[in-house]
């Protein structure tokens, strides 16, 4: 019988969405067999050659993460890829972004400076939103988590093209991409995304350690800005500008929580999880529901302490040889045409 190759981990790091703590963990568990690359061009793609080109230098890698992951093959050189994303509310993604340019503005490259106002550095937070959405049509959808997905290259091959380099803005493609992505985490529901990841990379025989991680990935500002409301003009701006992104979180997220919960059904999770859990069935359902919450748990507890349950092995099915974005694109393409 033939080993089942282990499944190389292909985090693709949507900007301002906590991945570097995502490939601090990837590191942790798997040391110098963790690749984080960066390229300083942020319109750079690892293509499905780079990649392949990469494994034939370093065939014993387990994980790669990078902001260049915009091409999302489902094997490489004959291993199977586990592809992990992460999205994040669409006006919180953008503070953060905003933040990250104000404040290391003078160390970025000339190629980069030249895409924002001078004196960045010196503006307020709203108005250095409203000039950056100055720059864009007022029906235009900014998303650039959708657009994340979108890769231009892929697009153009179908087609495809709506001027922007970095893709297009389209939730029916980025929404089909992730449909088919191995797992896609939410960042505000940190501590539930990674007990899933490690969960399903569990069933594959893959052992990942992302201890304190959510503690990292908390904003140091608790409080949105004060203008981030549909009463202020670049407020109700930002929140109407990424109408795809928003479609995505708002999907993604829902799926998150139902398979988080069937998670709690069958694993261990803590105290704090049964705690919650029981008052939760109590506040619904009441005293019954409670106690048979309270019930499970105690079981789900004595069989974590006892010896460890071999997990079932999740197969790896036959893969196709299409590169993600660029089936979906056909498809869009097709769907157009017709």
């Amino acid at each position: 019988m033939n080993e089942i190759p282990q499944p190389l981990l292909l985090h693709c790091h949507i900007p301002k969405t906590a991945g570097t703590t995502i490939s601090a963990g990837l590191r942790k568990s798997f040391e110098i067999l963790h690749f984080h690359h960066f390229h300083p061009d942020p319109f750079y793609i690892l293509t499905h050659e780079t990649l392949e080109q990469l494994l034939e230098i370093s065939p014993g890698l387990n994980s790669i993460s990078s902001h260049h992951l915009r091409s999302f093959p489902m094997k490489l050189r004959g291993r199977p890829t586990f592809l992990i994303t992460f999205l994040r509310k669409p006006e919180d993604a953008l503070i953060s972004q905003l933040k990250h340019i104000r404040r290391n503005f003078s160390a970025f490259p000339p190629e980069v400076r030249r895409l924002w106002p001078e004196e960045t550095p010196e503006l307020p937070l709203r108005e250095l939103a409203r000039r950056c959405l100055a720059q864009i049509t007022s029906d235009q959808d900014i998303s650039p988590q959708t657009r994340f997905f979108c890769n231009p290259n892929a697009m153009a091959k179908s087609g495809l093209s709506d001027g922007n380099s970095y893709g297009l803005d389209s939730y029916e493609i980025a929404q089909a991409i992730l449909k088919e992505f191995h797992f896609v985490g939410i960042v505000d529901e940190m501590k539930k995304s990674l007990e899933l990841l490690t969960d399903l990379l569990a069933q594959r025989g893959v052992k990942v350690y992302f201890t304190g991680a959510d503690r990292q990935n908390r904003a140091p500002e608790k409080a949105k800005p004060t203008w981030m409301t549909p009463e202020d003009e670049v407020g109700r701006r930002v929140l109407e500008a990424s109408k795809s992104d928003r479609l995505l979180y708002r999907n993604f997220r829902e799926g998150l929580l139902a398979a988080h919960r069937e998670l709690q059904e069958r694993c261990w999770l803590g105290f704090g999880v049964a705690a919650a859990n029981a008052s939760e069935k109590f506040r619904n359902h009441g005293l019954l529901a409670a106690t048979r919450s309270l019930a499970n748990s105690g079981r789900l507890l004595r069989r974590s302490q006892g010896p460890r349950d071999s997990l079932p092995c999740v197969p790896n099915l036959e893969i196709s040889d299409d590169l993600l974005e660029e089936r979906a694109a056909r498809a869009f393409a097709e769907k157009v045409q017709s």
